[in-house]
């Protein structure tokens, strides 16, 4: 088979997988059209087509899980009809919804890409086990989204810089290197820090003044400028044509490749280096979308990064909870550069820059792995879960368990003593282990990240934050820091921690080990009611969150994309914590 042709084994497989996300988030999220044939045990829905005729499309289920979330299985069908696909079957059962014709084309066309992507990754050989480098296990360990349909879109890579950058396929990266002028950028640090001195820290005394041997050779003053660090897929696709004039004038210099090697971490962004000393990741600008969303480096995130590092590093060091008992490790960012305010060019928004990261092996103390929480719920080739040798060494009960208690009580502290919460999805969280037994967990992505809640916490700390330009709030419904309510702060981390995060493994518990979700839903509520106990002074504050109560309100994540909602839309739904509290520990059977 030609070497162009070798995802096409995969494409079935692949489609599918794409067509029934968008269903059973679409479905899931009240914008489908249909009902659950019980008899059947499948899903028909109701759909028309351009000539406005009736379609129907069925789908099986697999069942319910928390959060009233309907699960899906295997291939939709069309009775009497070709074999469906996304070009057929979006349009025709979203065209009630009257979603304008161009975001509908596009919506289309990034599912067309996460199928033809996801084929393409589905060719890749992973080498990482629960043994390899963190690295290694970040860049292949992962599924793409569980739920966002637009998994593996990647807008704007071909299918060639796909198999180069993606992480799944693991190609070690040579940054490109640009000098800019002082005067067209800023950076922001951690007080003490000095830039330049902390580049050359990162790069090494010896390809540090490489670099700066490059600028002299260009005829330029080193001391005129600072080194900027480039994705190479932005400098060729973004930085070249869009600062085609600063290059000209010097305001930009191109000094060529780095000679350190980088791999792609799954948010694609991000990399670690692989130099294994300690040095800081990367999180650069790539003017690509995927699952929905560009993933450019905001000018405003550059400059929190530090600001919010030494906030929440204060927190977790003053806090003995924080400090002793749950040992929360937060990835500081120290530094970080961008184009200047005054310098900022139409068109061309967040598309120079960089933030350094602590790498997480920085935090870990002697004989602890760091693990990517979102590998938590891969599977390897037999069907059963990757992490099954560490189930099978400590007992699932007590393994569930101990990840709770790693997880949940330092993200309720925050929440519950600080008024902060953090986007604490399985991508931003690190599961930090012993003898493949859960410890503590790291954080990570804090500007991107950051809520606190109105009146709760210490918002003098933060008042040099700056917010998103107005028209980059526009584009993001839940853009912003500030909750004022309560509730409003407890849904939003049941959401990530919970439904976003969580219980995509609590379902694959049940599904490919035999584990029980009621099982897991209750360790879940007695985790939390133990953090209670814990803090019996602050009773009355714990009843105002209500963590237990019945019901709570989660976004609408895939289809606000679609139908280009400008504020945030909700939707709610059981809580799996409160019916979890009736479950006894022996209950659900499953293994040990």
């Amino acid at each position: 088979m030609p070497h162009t042709l070798a995802f096409l084994p995969h494409y079935a497989a692949a489609q599918a997988r794409t067509l029934r996300q968008f269903i059973e988030a679409f479905w899931n999220e009240g914008c489908l059209t249909g009902v659950i044939e019980t008899e059947w045990n499948r899903l028909s829905l109701e759909g028309r087509d351009e000539q406005d005729a009736p379609r129907t499309y069925h789908i099986d289920i697999a069942g319910h899980s928390a959060f009233d979330r309907l699960r899906l299985c295997g291939e939709v069908r069309a009775p009497g009809q070709p074999q469906p696909d996304i070009a057929t079957v979006v349009p025709t059962l979203v065209r009630h919804l009257q979603p304008q014709a161009e975001a509908l084309r596009r919506f289309v066309t990034e599912l067309q890409q996460t199928a033809l992507k996801q084929a393409w990754s589905m060719t890749a050989a992973p080498q990482a086990t629960l043994q390899s480098p963190y690295a290694l296990q970040e860049a292949e360990l992962g599924d793409g989204h569980p739920y966002h349909p637009c998994f593996r879109s990647r807008i704007g890579f071909s299918i060639g810089e796909h198999r180069r950058y993606g992480p799944e396929f693991a190609q070690a990266i040579m940054l490109t290197w640009l000098a800019i002028d002082r005067q067209a950028s800023e950076t922001h640090q951690l007080p003490g820090l000095d830039y330049d001195s902390f580049v050359q820290s990162q790069l090494g005394t010896e390809e540090y003044h490489r670099l700066l041997g490059l600028i002299e050779a260009q005829g330029r003053t080193p001391a005129r400028y600072r080194l900027l660090p480039v994705h190479p897929w932005q400098w060729e696709h973004s930085v070249a044509p869009h600062f085609a004039d600063w290059l000209a004038g010097g305001t930009l210099l191109h000094l060529g490749a780095g000679r350190a090697e980088w791999l792609a971490q799954q948010s694609i962004r991000s990399l670690s280096s692989l130099a294994a000393d300690g040095r800081c990741n990367l999180k650069l600008p790539l003017a690509i979308a995927n699952s929905s969303a560009d993933r450019i480096l905001s000018d405003h995130h550059v400059h929190n990064a530090p600001i919010i590092s030494r906030w929440l590093d204060g927190i977790c060091r003053d806090d003995a909870f924080l400090a002793d008992v749950q040992r929360l490790a937060i990835l500081a960012e120290p530094a970080g550069i961008t184009v200047a305010a005054p310098r900022q060019r139409l068109g061309a928004y967040g598309m120079l820059g960089a933030i350094w990261r602590s790498a997480p092996e920085s935090v870990l103390a002697e004989g602890e792995q760091v693990f990517p929480m979102t590998a938590l719920t891969t599977l390897a080739g037999d069907g059963a879960l990757t992490i099954g040798p560490w189930l099978a060494r400590h007992g699932t009960q007590r393994w569930v368990a101990a990840l709770l208690e790693a997880s949940v009580p330092p993200l309720l502290h925050l929440m519950m003593a600080h008024g902060v919460l953090l986007e604490c999805h399985a991508q931003n969280t690190l599961l930090i282990l012993r003898d493949g037994l859960p410890r503590r967990i790291a954080i990570r992505d804090l500007p991107g990240g950051l809520h606190y809640l109105r009146g709760a916490t210490n918002e003098a700390q933060l008042a040099g934050l700056r917010s998103a330009p107005a028209y980059r709030n526009a584009l993001n419904a839940s853009g912003g820091f500030m909750f004022d309510s309560q509730e409003e702060a407890r849904d939003y981390l049941l959401e990530v921690l919970f439904f976003i995060n969580l219980g995509e493994l609590a379902w694959r518990l049940e599904r490919h080990h035999g584990y029980a979700e009621a099982l897991f839903w209750a360790q879940a509520a007695r985790t939390v009611q133990a953090y209670q106990s814990r803090f019996p002074e602050n009773a009355e504050r714990h009843r105002e969150f209500d963590l237990l109560g019945e019901r709570l309100r989660i976004e609408c994540l895939a289809a606000r994309r679609l139908l280009g909602w400008s504020t945030q839309r909700l939707r709610t739904v059981s809580n799996p914590l409160a019916a979890a509290q009736t479950v006894s520990p022996a209950h659900g059977g499953g293994h040990p």
